[in-house]
């Protein structure tokens, strides 16, 4: 039987790999290994975006992203 799985807030349906990937030990931000995994996203990111300049994340909500962006006009 096909799963399904929505995108949408609320409570949703996770693949059984990301609930493992949840009960692991969180990666401190300062490590190199979080460093690794940041540069494969923002290489990802880039390749996804169809674009060689710098992508960059925001550790925060989409309010925290738009008022950031405003903010440096």
């Amino acid at each position: 039987m096909k799963k399904n799985y929505m995108f949408t807030p609320g409570p949703t349906m996770v693949p059984h790999e990301v609930l493992l990937a949840e009960a692991s030990p969180m990666i401190h931000h300062r490590t190199a290994e979080f460093s690794a995994i940041l540069q494969e996203t923002t290489e990802g990111l880039k390749k996804l975006f169809g674009t060689d300049q710098p992508v960059y994340t925001v550790m925060g909500s989409g309010t925290a992203a738009m008022e950031a962006a405003v903010a440096n006009v």
